[in-house]
């Protein structure tokens, strides 16, 4: 989280505010809530009173999207700024001497913003401004809940829906081969991909929370089809001349990602070498 250090009186970045953490532009999808704390801190030996605004510079494709800016607490407040509305929030402080008060608040993106839109977070008080970070649009990853063994088809039928929907949004649908009930969409609009969703068969609801690209990248990177497989494993070969003959495997070549294997039926056992993507396993128990 974005933490944002300031001493009344004076807003000078290398001096007054400090900005605690690695990053200054944050990447978020649509109508999301960015959080950071605002920190005010009273040097002096006398309580003091005050307030500061905070407001974005907003640079968009449309020119016509509000961001919101909010405060938490017991009675949560947030504005609406639009692109060169000059609008802003009013955080009005009391703080005791040699203390400090954290306020804690958030950036929402728009719900209709453009890939590469983005917004600066600025701090105003008496004394000026200070442009503290960026916030930039991209594309959401988000995870459909699904009716288990119909993935496939879920997935099929939802890239069908964009297509005649002409949801250009949407730009891939993943369904990940060991995680069952679930499917992936990267999508811009998550509200819109949701409604579209609303007559497809055996698509449920969307998983709450961000997926980031990272944890599903196990997902997107081929495995050599040896990888599954041990010497040993009975197996159907589903390709080929040998089609549906059942053959046990004798040897695993993982640099070619071969597998020799030996015909149950055959009268005089013969090696066979196929490719490993070419079988599937009918016992895994190694003999």
């Amino acid at each position: 989280m974005m933490e944002i250090e300031y001493k009344p009186g004076s807003i000078v970045p290398e001096h007054r505010v400090v900005i605690v953490g690695e990053q200054r532009e944050i990447e978020s999808g649509n109508n999301k809530k960015i959080p950071f704390k605002f920190t005010v801190i009273n040097e002096t030996s006398e309580d003091i009173k005050g307030s500061v605004n905070f407001g974005l510079d907003i640079n968009e494709t449309k020119n016509e999207i509000e961001w919101f800016i909010g405060i938490v607490q017991k009675r949560p407040k947030a504005v609406s700024i639009l692109p060169g509305s000059g609008d802003y929030l009013t955080l009005e402080y009391k703080v005791a001497k040699g203390s400090k008060e954290v306020y804690e608040l958030y950036v929402e993106t728009p719900k209709g913003g453009e890939i590469g839109d983005f917004a600066t977070l600025v701090v105003k008080d008496d004394s000026g401004k200070y442009s503290a970070f960026t916030i930039k649009i991209k594309q959401s990853i988000i995870i459909i809940k699904t009716t288990i063994g119909q993935e496939i088809r879920i997935a099929r039928d939802i890239g069908l829906k964009a297509q005649s929907e002409k949801a250009d949004y949407i730009y891939s649908v993943l369904v990940p081969p060991d995680l069952k009930g679930y499917v992936f969409i990267e999508t811009l609009y998550p509200d819109r991909t949701m409604a579209l969703l609303r007559n497809v068969r055996g698509a449920r609801n969307m998983i709450s929370g961000d997926v980031d690209i990272k944890e599903i990248e196990i997902y997107l990177t081929s495995k050599p089809a040896t990888e599954s497989l041990e010497v040993g494993n009975l197996v159907q070969i589903i390709d080929g001349p040998f089609k549906n003959e059942v053959a046990r495997i004798t040897h695993i070549d993982q640099a070619r990602d071969e597998i020799t294997l030996e015909l149950q039926n055959a009268v005089i056992p013969i090696p066979l070498t196929v490719k490993a993507d070419s079988v599937r396993v009918l016992d895994k128990e190694v003999k």
